[in-house]
């Protein structure tokens, strides 16, 4: 008798903690986000994390609180603050040891507009010596050929 009720605790046991984990895990949605990184810091003191600000528009409303728990993903966007960044994110249904149970799981910089104006009109500019033009070239491409295909996109 007593066999049987330690076995049906030890299963309650391993079903709620299955059932914990799933829920502190498991993701209700996931998406993007798009704005200016406004703030990112790390902290914890056994639970380490990166916790972080999106600028959505202008104002204090349109502001986006993030968590992030990969080490890597968290250094790399830290370096990115003040710019323009598109996270994937998946939101959790509770929180445990972290500010917000949005979890970034990685990102890119978005490139403004005026980025692309200022390069084409350096382009432009640069196109008016053919010289320069065969200077340049070779270099770019064998440096960073994925400009050379943006300084193309501006013809």
């Amino acid at each position: 008798m007593k066999k049987k009720v330690y076995f049906i605790v030890f299963i309650l046991v391993i079903l709620a903690g299955l059932l914990g984990w799933g829920i502190l895990n498991y993701p209700k949605s996931d998406g993007y986000r798009s704005g200016k990184l406004v703030r990112i810091t790390k902290k914890g003191v056994f639970f380490k994390t990166y916790e972080g600000t999106l600028d959505l528009g202008s104002g204090d409303r349109l502001t986006w609180n993030f968590s992030i728990h990969d080490e890597s993903i968290g250094e790399q966007l830290s370096a990115q603050a003040g710019r323009d960044v598109k996270l994937k994110y998946q939101e959790l249904f509770f929180k445990l040891f972290y500010e917000t149970n949005n979890v970034v799981q990685s990102w890119q910089v978005v490139e403004s507009r005026e980025d692309n104006v200022f390069l084409c009109r350096l382009v432009r500019i640069l196109q008016e010596n053919s010289s320069v033009v065969e200077y340049l070239r070779p270099k770019i491409q064998a440096q960073d050929s994925e400009l050379l295909q943006r300084m193309r996109d501006c013809k």
